[in-house]
């Protein structure tokens, strides 16, 4: 009969050096920091299209409100020239209205007045919308 002898595992399989070591904590140092920069990437994509989304939000606030004023030039906006300002929601507005001046020379329909409707934020800041247009309204 053959005598049994304990097979011992081969060192070179399942032992590893402190360089096997060293270099596995690095890749994953690597793996961290790679999927670190992947979540602020994503994290500023995000918060790029949320403030992108709440300034067309905005824009389309202020569209609405100064088209809302450019229709009351002539019924609640005498067309008369001088400016009226007014807050809607978090909007200013403002309604410019003057002659205008072409050479064409005067119309028996009436005279032609600019006006300008701009809308901007209630807390500061430049104009989100500015609307031009010309309407017939009495001699000034």
């Amino acid at each position: 009969m053959m005598a049994r002898t304990a097979r011992q595992p081969d060192r070179h399989v399942t032992s590893r050096s402190r360089g096997d070591t060293g270099a596995i904590f690095v890749e994953s140092l690597v793996a961290a920091a790679i999927v670190a920069m992947i979540l602020v990437t994503t994290f500023r994509v995000i918060t790029d299209g949320a403030v992108h989304a709440r300034m067309a939000e905005q824009r389309r606030m202020a569209l609405l409100v100064a088209q809302s004023e450019l229709a009351e030039v002539g019924t609640e906006i005498p067309i008369v020239a001088g400016e009226k300002s007014g807050v809607s929601g978090d909007m200013l507005w403002s309604v410019d209205v003057s002659a205008y001046s072409d050479e064409s020379g005067a119309s028996t329909a009436g005279a032609l007045w600019k006006v300008t409707v701009s809308v901007r934020p209630r807390s500061g800041g430049r104009n989100l919308v500015s609307l031009r247009t010309l309407r017939l309204g009495p001699e000034g």
